[in-house]
């Protein structure tokens, strides 16, 4: 038996998101700078109006900006916003057969669940946490800090054994 606690607040929550959906942002920005890049360098080869490849050029280079140094303050700001008073722990109970995991405030519990391994989607593993998927949109953070018995090491174990090809790691070996 392995048993996690972690704290759903907004670092938890700040981490999870850019491992699930930091490389999407990424990618949309840095795609859309680049159409704006290529479109002011087209724009200003057809020596069209300075306001419209000026444009272009400032558009891109905002898109960038933002990703470098607008989005983890914004989203964080975003979490902190609507987390507040509602931050939980969720604790986890790693079985043989199957995840028991209940969510507390306080002293109330406000959700129960037991899931099989086999119902379980998939497991990432990142330095910091695991993000199990429970189908596509139900997805839960358990930070390896959380850990009260057992080992991180061991819950992958476990997760790779569980889960074999659903569990993937992006955590060098030592």
């Amino acid at each position: 038996m392995l048993v996690n606690e972690t704290k759903n607040d907004v670092e938890t929550n700040l981490a999870a998101t850019l491992h699930t959906g930091g490389s999407v942002m990424a990618g949309a920005c840095i795609g859309f700078a680049a159409f704006f890049a290529l479109l002011g360098a087209v724009l200003l080869a057809l020596k069209a109006d300075v306001f419209f490849y000026a444009f272009c050029f400032a558009a891109a280079a905002l898109l960038l900006l933002f990703l470098l140094f607008g989005y983890k303050p914004m989203l964080k700001a975003v979490l902190r916003k609507s987390l507040a008073g509602k931050e939980t722990v969720h604790r986890f109970v790693f079985l043989e057969d199957n995840l028991e995991f209940r969510t507390e405030r306080g002293e109330q519990i406000t959700g129960k669940s037991v899931v099989a391994y086999q119902d379980i989607r998939k497991v990432t593993e990142y330095a910091d946490m695991w993000i199990v998927w429970l189908d596509r949109s139900t997805v839960l953070a358990v930070s390896r800090s959380g850990m009260t018995q057992g080992r991180a090491e061991d819950l992958s174990v476990l997760f790779g054994v569980k889960l074999g090809e659903r569990f993937k790691s992006h955590v060098r070996a030592r």
